[in-house]
């Protein structure tokens, strides 16, 4: 694949924000269909795309409510496995001007859409996020296809653009860091760039094994060993490599990075 330069790891993803099923005032439910929001309402007929602008609705979060409107729809021909629907949000704000509910990706846009959780709700993920990106990328958590366990690699996607190698939410990457991502399914092809090495081979726990870590001033073989235990022994060039990986079926993803 292309190589990717990492937005804000603490940006990427609102945890916990789901859409209720009722939207402000349009008396109807609001649904995801895959990546895109579905509102039915009452009267019997369905907005999608454009016809959701404007529709303000409710984020019900662990810190209480938060209304935005939706101001915007595009759709990103670009991604990895077809378009992908993409809605601009601005959050309501009582004591001065509305602002854009996500931050921008590399491409500047404020945008974002919904992440069907799997028991019948959604979370929304914006652009600028692993989850997000990840999706972009190919790896669609909602799509069933014959031997590809997309869920379990759209996790271990988030883990490796974090770099949280032991799959607890502990991150070590840094803004700006570049990485060269590729499966084992063609999904994502290596384009590793000169002087970049293998880094670490990816499933949906974490890491299966880590070579070098991404910024060593943040993590070190020596501590990631202390931290999780079922890798101390999969730890340094000499005990995880690419040739090592290829045969481990929990090895699922596989990146380059910079030493």
């Amino acid at each position: 694949m292309r190589t990717l330069t990492l937005a804000s790891f603490l940006l990427i993803t609102l945890y916990g924000l789901v859409f209720p099923h009722t939207a402000i005032g349009a008396g109807g439910r609001l649904r995801a269909d895959g990546p895109e929001l579905v509102l039915s309402l009452d009267d019997g007929r369905v907005l999608r795309g454009d016809d959701l602008i404007g529709v303000r609705l409710v984020l019900a979060g662990p810190h209480g409510k938060t209304q935005v409107q939706i101001v915007g729809f595009a759709e990103d021909t670009t991604a990895t496995g077809g378009p992908i629907p993409l809605y601009s949000l601005s959050v309501s704000a009582s004591d001065g001007p509305s602002d854009n509910f996500c931050r921008p990706d590399s491409r500047g846009r404020h945008a974002g859409f919904p992440l069907p959780d799997g028991s019948g709700g959604f979370n929304f993920t914006c652009t600028s996020g692993a989850e997000g990106k990840c999706v972009l990328m190919g790896y669609r958590p909602w799509e069933i296809r014959d031997g590809v366990p997309m869920r379990d690699l759209h996790r271990a996607c988030v883990h490796m653009l974090r770099a949280d190698y032991g799959g607890d939410d502990r991150p070590t990457t840094r803004d700006g860091t570049s990485v060269d991502v590729f499966d084992r399914f063609g999904i994502q092809k290596s384009e590793k760039l000169d002087g970049m090495q293998f880094e670490a081979a990816w499933g949906p726990d974490g890491a299966v094994c880590v070579a070098h870590p991404r910024i060593a001033q943040n993590v070190t073989l020596e501590r990631l060993a202390e931290r999780h235990p079922r890798l101390a022994d999969r730890l340094g060039p000499k005990s995880c490599s690419l040739e090592m990986m290829q045969p481990e079926p929990r090895a699922l993803l596989f990146n380059h990075s910079f030493p």
